[in-house]
């Protein structure tokens, strides 16, 4: 939700057709879900590596770090790497935007991300050109977020803070 308003969230609306066009509509389509369900298998199956150059050139792949853990063999408690990378990129190409909770330890390693529905998040426009998080839970129930503890993945964006939702703005085609 852009902090400006919801203009790119409201309900669309009917398309030229006179059907009402939303993302779970879409993926009724045979078409829609082809496609969302091969690019994002495509994605999730790639191997994950993380690098650390050298001082002399070149790079090392490290298996070691803690992000390297994150992403390649855990990204949270119930999700294997292939699903939350699929759930990521399938939020990505059906709504434009992909949030996570930054789940930290004390030593500032992330332990877990916990993927959040981009439906129940709504960005807040706050002093001094920042913005917060403000994400539902399924009881209606408000949190507030700071930037820090959400990653936030965008897709095309008119305004910097959130990515278009593609299904809405190519409701008319």
């Amino acid at each position: 939700r852009s902090p400006w308003g919801d203009f790119w969230f409201k309900p669309v609306g009917q398309a030229g057709a006179g059907v009402q066009v939303s993302a779970d509509s879409a993926m009724r389509l045979a078409a829609v879900y082809a496609c969302v369900k091969n690019v994002s298998e495509d994605f999730a199956k790639l191997p994950f590596k993380l690098y650390r150059p050298r001082a002399s050139g070149g790079k090392d792949l490290v298996t070691t770090h803690w992000l390297y853990r994150l992403f390649a063999k855990q990204p949270n408690r119930w999700q294997t790497p292939f699903e939350f990378r699929e759930m990521l990129e399938s939020h990505l190409l059906l709504r434009g935007n992909a949030f996570c909770q930054i789940v930290a330890n004390g030593q500032g390693e992330i332990e877990e991300l916990i993927p959040i529905h981009p439906d129940r998040v709504k960005i807040e426009l706050v002093d001094g050109g920042l913005f917060r998080y403000c994400v539902k839970d399924k009881n209606g129930l408000e949190t507030v977020f700071v930037r820090q503890d959400i990653w936030h993945i965008r897709g095309i964006s008119s305004d910097g803070y959130v990515g278009l939702n593609p299904i809405e703005v190519q409701a008319q085609a």
